[in-house]
């Protein structure tokens, strides 16, 4: 994502994408932890999702004043409404990637932890979702916004095939069902962040598609 943008107003824009940041780099460091059974930056993941929050506060502030001013027309409103929901998206991210590293955790202990690869590869799928439908509003760019649209495809898939195999795993008993059960959570939290990009995504591709508005 940008760092920020040339069109007012940049400040806005500047901490949304601060914001963005912040919340893709802890979803892409926890899925990297898990795949190479690192403890240490799954230990870090909260600490560094806490400034979420306020950054979340600050969009909010900047976004009532903007739309407090006098010429701030219809195209703008909708748009800064769309920042809104994009800062509430990466703010939810942020606290579901602290579940989907406390989930990592306990399952990288477990004495066989499996099927890694593919929670893995899901998790990577919501990193570039966020991504694609975020830079797709603030750089007002469509093809980012359908090629996040067109990843959905993708990641539900890939979710359909986990469920499947983990479902069979279940019906097994023991610690393979426990095992099973961690993977699940992981893969509960991880659509959560999925479907929200997905409905970004389309929320923004309604809007650059209806420029007139």
């Amino acid at each position: 994502m940008p760092h920020v943008l040339d069109e007012p107003p940049s400040r806005l824009m500047g901490t949304l994408s601060i914001m963005g940041f912040a919340a893709e780099i802890n979803l892409r460091d926890t899925a990297n932890a898990l795949g190479k059974r690192n403890l240490t930056v799954l230990e870090n993941v909260p600490e560094k999702n806490a400034k979420q929050s306020r950054l979340r506060a600050e969009i909010e502030e900047q976004v009532v004043e903007e739309m407090s001013r006098s010429t701030v027309g219809t195209r703008e409103r909708r748009k800064l409404v769309l920042v809104s929901q994009v800062a509430l998206m990466f703010e939810r991210m942020g606290s579901r990637t602290v579940d989907i590293a406390q989930f990592c955790d306990r399952l990288i202990r477990e004495p066989k932890p499996s099927r890694v690869t593919e929670i893995k590869k899901l998790i990577e799928h919501a990193v570039y979702m966020t991504d694609r439908a975020a830079t797709g509003l603030l750089e007002e760019d469509i093809d980012m916004a359908k090629m996040a649209a067109e990843q959905k495809l993708a990641a539900t898939e890939l979710n359909g095939q986990i469920h499947r195999e983990l479902t069979l795993l279940m019906a097994s008993g023991g610690e393979v069902a426990v095992r099973a059960e961690l993977l699940l959570r992981i893969v509960s939290k991880t659509n959560e962040i999925i479907d929200e990009a997905g409905q970004l995504a389309q929320d923004v591709l309604n809007f650059l598609d209806r420029p007139e508005l």
